[in-house]
């Protein structure tokens, strides 16, 4: 089988770095590990990035003890798989979502079971189907986890009584139904067929001995705290995909469940731009976006919504010369289950006095750095904002403070510091703690207005679907 994934050492003599391929991370080692994008597919790629984690990071805290002992480790993907995996991702991120009000752009990937098909139905594939008829079921799939016969023949039937209630000539009913039969997938399709491979080589070591057992709290506990995990894009999927690994793994070595929330509890990820579902990581997930990065997955479907609302609103403004036409945005946190990530507006300037917002520059979803720095974007270079600044201090201060705490584990088990403390650098603490106040407080506003822009949207989009009768199954097969 073609291997899928390669595990580098990033190495760095004499003022030069270089990749060593490895097997697999010593099980005790203090490392950083960074999962790239989904265009980390040659080795060039692959040692920027480990160079970045050296340049922006560990040469900031080379005058700590024990320093030197830091393993510094990137993975590179194979390029088709990655691009396959964008169907796992939506499913995911379908499976794993909690909208409380339904949403109105479909995901290309609808997750199914026995138990949620009524509600999926109805809050996924009802409104594409009103919305957008035959075009709307045309881009989607639905991964079918369960008895795939049974939840095809209720889809199936579902489908065609909302089509002949909204009068859809026969042959387009026929020719949707025969779509939607061939766009269904067992759910099992959908997993990475390298992910289980790369957690054996990275995390399982530390949750288990070299005959398969469980090994002692306090020394799991320590390994998991030594691993500091890095990620962009794709990366943050690959994390999660980790964490269903480890999770189950661990039911299966014997640990209890609470054992199971404590020591996955000590895995650090720092995320820019994660693309995977936000605020229901068991490991401690923090991430780093741009609001106006158009490829990041968003951590509530609406709050993409309200934002793309506002910059296309945004853009009218100021195509029609309204001096005041920026959207006001402060720097915001959304704690816990509403995402556990730091938002800015943008990281980057884009030319206001030519393009004012309409160019945005492609930085603001690839560009992860620790260190505020410039791009190149078309020959030119584009400047960081105090925003964008302000993003890269506080992601660096996290991963400084996560390898801090992972170089403390020798001699016993230290947690690994709150949020509150990770974002500290030892200088600024109380301006930082203030800072961190003042972003919650923006991050509940905004999203006390992206509830107040759902309500009143989610009604003139989906009417109510009373009038809408869905026959059960039993009545189906008499």
């Amino acid at each position: 089988m073609m291997e899928s994934f390669k595990i580098y050492q990033v190495v760095h003599t004499d003022g030069e770095y270089d990749l060593q391929p490895v097997d697999s991370v010593s099980a005790d080692s203090v490392c950083t590990i960074y999962f790239g994008g989904n265009g980390i597919v040659s080795k060039d790629k692959t040692l920027r990035l480990g160079v970045i984690v050296d340049k922006d990071i560990l040469q900031d805290i080379a005058d700590i003890p024990n320093v030197a002992d830091i393993q510094n480790y990137v993975v590179m993907y194979d390029a088709l798989l990655v691009d396959d995996n964008r169907a796992e991702r939506l499913v995911e991120m379908d499976k794993q979502s909690k909208d409380v009000l339904p949403r109105t752009d479909i995901s290309a990937a609808v997750y199914l079971t026995e138990k949620n098909l009524d509600v999926a139905y109805r809050r996924k594939v009802l409104p594409l189907l009103i919305d957008n008829g035959l075009r709307g079921i045309m881009r989607i799939s639905f991964a079918i986890d369960g008895d795939g016969e049974e939840i095809k023949s209720r889809l199936v039937a579902k489908i065609r009584h909302t089509m002949e209630v909204l009068n859809f000539p026969e042959i387009t009913i026929l020719s949707t139904l025969s779509i939607v039969l061939h766009n269904c997938n067992p759910y099992s399709d959908y997993v990475t067929s390298y992910s289980y491979d790369m957690f054996e080589k990275i995390l399982l070591p530390r949750i288990s001995n070299g005959n398969g057992r469980r090994i002692d709290l306090d020394t799991a506990l320590r390994n998991v705290r030594k691993i500091n995990i890095l990620a962009q894009c794709h990366g943050g999927h690959v994390a999660r995909i980790m964490e269903q690994h480890m999770n189950d793994a661990m039911v299966k070595l014997g640990y209890t469940v609470q054992e199971i929330k404590q020591i996955m509890n000590q895995v650090l990820v720092t995320a820019f731009a994660p693309s995977c579902s936000l605020g229901d990581s068991k490991f401690q997930f923090i991430g780093f976006m741009s609001a106006y990065d158009q490829i990041v997955d968003v951590p509530n479907n609406w709050v993409y919504k309200y934002v793309n609302a506002n910059r296309i609103a945004e853009q009218a403004r100021f195509s029609d010369g309204i001096k005041d036409w920026e959207w006001k945005f402060g720097p915001m946190f959304l704690p816990g289950k509403n995402g556990n990530v730091f938002i800015v507006k943008q990281r980057f300037k884009y030319r206001n006095d030519v393009d004012g917002p309409n160019l945005i520059p492609n930085a603001e979803h690839n560009n992860a750095r620790y260190f505020p720095a410039s791009v190149m974007e078309d020959n030119k270079a584009v400047d960081v904002t105090e925003d964008g600044e302000l993003l890269a201090m506080l992601a660096h201060n996290v991963v400084i403070n996560g390898i801090k705490n992972s170089l403390q584990q020798r001699d016993g088990f230290i947690p690994l510091p709150p949020i509150s403390e990770l974002i500290l650098d030892g200088e600024y603490d109380s301006s930082l703690q203030e800072l961190l106040k003042i972003m919650t407080i923006n991050g509940d506003v905004f999203m006390n207005l992206v509830n107040e822009y759902a309500r009143a949207h989610n009604i003139e989009i989906h009417p109510p679907f009373d009038m809408l009768r869905y026959p059960k199954f039993s009545e189906l097969k008499r």
